[in-house]
């Protein structure tokens, strides 16, 4: 019985879409030419464990990654650093709410605003200064996080 393009069609993009389906169908017709040819015999059932163990996946992989230096360090977003560092003065210049609510609002919507910068630190060593046009960004999301704030307090 001849086949249409459609089927055809459906079938191949079957085999494309699942290609375990198709690796199981032709393990069991391996291992009975293979018993046919007086190789080894084994059951189709066996077949099929070991095809699915060998399928089935691992788990994560956890490298071990030895220390290079014995001092501590951390990874810090200078964006935050700077954001926290002008957030007092800011307030003082557009007379804002000073509640803990509306200073945390401030600071999620100006760091929403900004692309962050992360950096690994020592501990104990000092932040980075910004340059002026990264300082200039940092001001103006603070002002417009303001502005946003104190036009619709959450409090």
């Amino acid at each position: 019985m001849a086949r249409t393009k459609r089927e055809i069609d459906k079938e191949r993009m079957y085999k494309k879409l699942m290609p375990s389906g198709r690796r199981a169908a032709k393990a069991p017709a391996e291992n009975a030419a293979r018993d046919a040819g007086g190789a080894r015999a084994e059951s189709a059932a066996a077949a099929v464990a070991r095809t699915s163990a060998a399928r089935r996946p691992s788990g994560p992989r956890r490298v071990a990654v030895p220390a290079m230096d014995n001092r501590r360090t951390a990874v810090v977003n200078t964006m935050e650093a700077a954001v926290l560092g002008k957030l007092d003065s800011v307030l003082e210049r557009f007379s804002c709410c000073r509640c803990d609510r509306c200073k945390k609002d401030i600071v999620a919507l100006a760091l929403n605003k900004l692309p962050p910068r992360y950096k690994v630190l020592a501990e104990g060593q000092p932040q980075p200064d910004l340059d002026p046009q990264t300082n200039a960004q940092v001001v103006a999301a603070m002002i417009q996080a303001v502005i946003k704030v104190r036009a619709n307090p959450r409090h």
